[in-house]
């Protein structure tokens, strides 16, 4: 008895962990759903209120029976809810779609069912290969390729502003910018960042330091914080020499594009451009030296691996970034955990 007891729960225990590896297997369908969904317009369609299936096609230009199943998959992932009239709305989940809402990942969610999808197809490659698809394709890793792709460079700094909204914030509320009067946003993007700190702290000025896909393109979030006024936009590439004399330097999500060799080349141009007093701050993702089953394990693990298909970077452990650091004559001064994953690592000239 004890024994077919045991084999019937081995049995159960089996069928629950195929059921598990088979959402995980299968999770790419939502990517594409959620992706699906912003690039036909459906979240600023039922920004109004709920609408039919058949609404929605009309004015989504769909095959209304096919947008129908769209919308039923969306429903089971909490993206919407089908009242019984058949009319679909937002959940709040939803809603996080629309472009225009704080928090939005509206840009990274069409982002990662369209740029970085074919990426992903070739992660085994990577793994044999140690290079980057990009580096694979095109023989360099980097950037400047979106300095021909007007709408690429748009939805790729789109996406970042989404994922930088949150860590900007608590950057801007939580890092000691006291007695400051400049500083640099080094690889900056759309200058999410920089206008967050700038809003927060009305007596800094700033620069916006990047490619030109990034900075000749007109920034809606510094006009609409009212901050352009006192932010620079310097066009030119961080391997190259960065803007000197301000008070401090901002590397957001920078180093981790790259291997260790440019990582440290990048961070010598920054103690180049310091004065004996300037702080340098580092916000990245720290991993752990071992890694658990958490959220927050599986976070910086999705983008190590993105790191590995897309640009050749990775992330690193804090004795990793030590190591850079000393490599570039530079020293920690201090350390601040942020939201989520991110820390502030504030970095001195030795």
């Amino acid at each position: 008895m004890t024994t077919h007891k045991s084999a019937a729960f081995a049995t159960r225990q089996n069928v629950d962990e195929r059921a598990r590896l088979l959402l995980l297997i299968n999770a790419n369908w939502t990517t594409q759903a959620v992706s699906t969904a912003i690039q036909l317009g459906l979240p600023e369609l039922l920004r109004e209120g709920p609408q039919t299936a058949d609404t929605l096609a009309q004015a989504a230009h769909c095959h209304g029976p096919s947008l129908a199943r769209l919308l039923r998959a969306l429903t089971s992932i909490d993206v919407l809810t089908e009242s019984a009239k058949g009319r679909f709305a937002l959940t709040e989940v939803g809603a996080l779609l629309r472009a225009d809402v704080p928090n939005s990942l509206a840009a990274w969610g069409e982002f990662c069912g369209t740029r970085s999808w074919s990426s992903w197809g070739l992660l085994v490659q990577s793994v044999r290969t140690g290079e980057s698809v990009r580096k694979q394709m095109s023989g360099i890793d980097g950037f400047h390729h979106l300095d021909n792709d007007a709408q690429g460079a748009s939805l790729f700094n789109r996406a970042m502003v989404d994922l930088t909204q949150p860590v900007a914030l608590a950057v801007a509320k939580q890092v000691d910018f006291y007695g400051m009067r400049l500083i640099v946003d080094v690889g900056g993007g759309y200058g999410e960042l920089i206008a967050s700190i700038l809003c927060q702290h009305p007596s800094l000025h700033g620069i916006l330091f990047d490619l030109s896909h990034a900075t000749t393109t007109v920034s809606d979030r510094l006009t609409a914080t009212g901050v352009e006024g006192r932010c620079k936009r310097i066009t030119g590439s961080f391997f190259n020499a960065i803007p000197d004399g301000a008070d401090a330097y901002l590397l957001k999500s920078v180093l981790h594009d790259w291997d260790d060799h440019q990582a440290v080349r990048i961070l010598e141009n920054c103690r180049r451009a310091m004065t004996p007093h300037a702080k340098l701050f580092v916000i990245e993702r720290i991993a752990p030296q071992h890694f658990s089953n958490s959220p927050h394990d599986q976070d910086i693990a999705r983008s190590d691996l993105n790191m590995l298909v897309g640009t050749g970077g990775h992330e690193r452990t804090e004795s990793q970034y030590m190591q850079l650091l000393r490599a570039a004559k530079l020293r920690l001064t201090h350390s601040l955990q942020l939201t989520g994953p991110y820390c502030v690592i504030e970095c001195a000239t030795v």
